[in-house]
């Protein structure tokens, strides 16, 4: 079975010049953030998880500071206590934010192939792109388990 027979095709999708603001708002009603795919003239450029939201609270490069030998590993992010000026909202775009590199998968893939990229990068969902790029879907380990039971016969 292929990608493009279970993925979610109807994404909600975001540009890069969209203000951090406009990207809470929209998913404000959401009980989770979910995986955002960025967008541009439907090519697939980006993505934004919730990890990049919780980046936002860093006044300074997490990445820098894990190669200091002195760097706590277990160091969480204390978004209570961090001072954000409300400007932040209009001045950080989502291309600021936005995972670069990211893992897609193609339409005409296996879901078996799907389903061991994600296990492989520890994935619940992925993007889905056609030949060009274009982003054509999403596609989660449940989407995978559930075209698995209908194959079975179970539902």
């Amino acid at each position: 079975m292929k990608v493009k027979e279970v993925m979610f095709k109807e994404v909600i999708t975001v540009e890069r010049y969209v203000t951090l603001r406009d990207l809470l708002m929209k998913f404000k009603g959401f009980h989770t953030f979910p995986v955002v795919p960025v967008v541009d003239n439907g090519k697939l450029i980006g993505i934004v998880r919730l990890q990049n939201l919780i980046d936002v609270f860093l006044p300074y490069n997490p990445e820098i500071l894990k190669m200091a030998a002195f760097f706590d590993e277990f160091w969480e992010e204390d978004i209570f206590a961090a001072e954000l000026a409300p400007e932040m909202g209009m001045l950080v775009l989502v291309e600021d934010i936005m995972d670069h590199e990211f893992i897609a998968v193609n339409e005409n893939e296996s879901i078996e192939k799907a389903y061991n990229l994600m296990r492989l990068h520890k994935k619940d969902q992925l993007p889905v792109v056609d030949d060009d790029g274009n982003l054509v879907g999403m596609v989660g380990v449940f989407d995978i388990i559930w075209a698995v039971f209908h194959q079975k016969g179970i539902v």
